[in-house]
């Protein structure tokens, strides 16, 4: 069930990248920023460990700081979810905002193919875990001659169910290929692991695209603020003084070994007139 769910998740991803183009409304920051936070928490897992929560006083603007601060904030609500959760609760949330705001022909045809593909996802997950015999059981019949009701085992949550169905569901599966094997059909288990380490390839791709992509916007925003370009400023006009300087430096060298003293008397000049400079004028400032 989680390599469906990983096959499923990655034609989510290459939906969204396939929407702008087909001039779909653009969903309200709200929606956009719950959709970033489940891709993160899918990819990532929980955003403790992996980066802190943007602050002021790094030199970029404050209303770019406020953005990343919002898209942190939305990974980190979903903190505590595991990765193929994240994953069942995307595809929802992304099927979900594409009915609101598709509004193109591609767009809905786009969303229709990946609702059918999520469906078929689910009915084949619910088929599964209702005729298996290891279905969870919830309640325990009384004892023989017991007139007492049926008693609570164990409640459990919906994502701790969804995880011991996924759980078992892949437990099937490994039994599966396992009769497959002892049928010589080891081929198609081979088959299917080259499936699954080429789903998570994928997806780990788009992810390490996303985070370079943001990577390379937040230090081009950072190179563009004020301090960074006055950094860069003092930083030419030192390297400039410090060139005209040598220049200057072999020049008087040349002119005295030829016994021309004139350029050495005007420089002494200028430096004598910049110290009676400091010494008078800005005193008295």
């Amino acid at each position: 069930m989680a390599d469906s769910v990983d096959r499923v998740f990655v034609h989510a991803l290459n939906t969204v990248k396939k929407v702008p183009k087909t001039g779909a409304a653009r969903p309200p920051p709200s929606d956009r920023l719950r959709l970033y936070g489940l891709y993160k928490q899918a990819m990532e897992g929980d955003v403790d460990g992996v980066m802190e929560r943007p602050s002021s006083g790094t030199g970029a603007p404050e209303d770019e700081v406020q953005r990343e601060r919002d898209k942190w904030d939305a990974w980190n609500s979903q903190r505590g979810l595991s990765r193929t959760e994240s994953k069942r609760r995307y595809i929802e949330a992304l099927i979900e905002t594409m009915h609101r705001y598709a509004n193109t022909p591609d767009a809905k045809e786009l969303v229709s193919e990946l609702e059918f593909v999520w469906n078929q996802i689910k009915s084949n997950s619910d088929s599964s875990s209702d005729s298996s015999p290891h279905a969870s059981r919830r309640f325990q019949q009384p004892a023989s001659g017991s007139d007492g009701p049926m008693k609570v085992l164990s409640p459990m949550s919906e994502q701790d169910e969804a995880e011991l169905r996924s759980q078992r569901q892949m437990e099937l599966e490994d039994d599966e290929e396992e009769a497959e094997t002892q049928s010589n059909k080891g081929s198609g288990r081979w088959q299917r692991k080259v499936e699954r380490a080429i789903t998570n390839l994928s997806a780990e791709v788009a992810a390490l695209r996303e985070q370079i992509t943001a990577g390379r916007e937040w230090r081009s925003k950072k190179d563009k603020s004020f301090p960074a370009w006055l950094s860069w400023l003092v930083w030419t006009v030192m390297k400039h003084l410090l060139v005209d300087f040598s220049i200057l430096g072999i020049v008087l060298l040349w002119m005295r070994r030829r016994k021309d003293r004139r350029l050495e008397d005007l420089v002494r000049a200028a430096l004598q007139l910049t110290r009676e400079y400091i010494r008078k004028v800005l005193p008295s400032r």
